[in-house]
């Protein structure tokens, strides 16, 4: 059986108003995800369905933690993750764009597969830059070892500037003149 058909939502017996869904994405899940950036996580999912006769309204909300690579220091660390899509589901028989909040499935179908929308929420809210977060007194909780070391080959800074060769001085004069 494939660990991801855990994540449908058999919609055909349901009563048009709102029902709601649980869902949880830990190591497993994001492990079916292949070449992911995570690969470890402890998220919860609620998914807030709302049936009408037409369409599905689905709101999902999560709330938890990914573990990521620092990009200063290259440790691992936890982020916290969180976030609310909403996302209108469409019965046609064919498939059209209208954005990237709606999906199609086919007027006969009675479930909707969210394991992949899921997955991509809780990519999307991780922030682009993963670095530690930073302690109660403002330090970095990177690992101190590789900041020393990044310190060690760290460019001058541009914006100081260098000294500058007395010889200029008298060729400055002539052009200000």
């Amino acid at each position: 059986m494939n660990y991801l058909s855990q994540y449908t939502i058999p919609f055909s017996g349901l009563k048009e108003g709102m029902h709601l869904f649980d869902f949880s994405a830990d190591d497993r899940f994001f492990a079916e995800f292949g070449e992911s950036e995570i690969t470890k996580g402890s998220v919860t999912v609620q998914v807030k369905l709302e049936r009408r006769s037409t369409y599905l309204k689905l709101t999902f909300t999560h709330k938890g933690e990914v573990e990521l690579i620092c990009d200063r220091c290259l440790e691992a660390y936890s982020q916290p993750v969180k976030g609310v899509n909403p996302m209108l589901v469409k019965f046609s028989e064919t498939e059209t764009d209208d954005g990237d909040e709606i999906i199609f499935i086919h007027p006969g179908s009675h479930q909707v597969e969210v394991a992949q929308l899921i997955y991509e929420f809780i990519v999307l809210s991780v922030p682009i830059r993963h670095v530690h977060p930073d302690g109660k007194n403002g330090d970095s909780l990177c690992n101190p070892e590789m900041l020393h070391k990044l310190d060690e080959f760290r460019a001058p800074d541009l914006h100081e500037s260098p000294a500058t060769d007395p010889r200029w001085n008298d060729l400055k004069k002539i052009i200000d003149k």
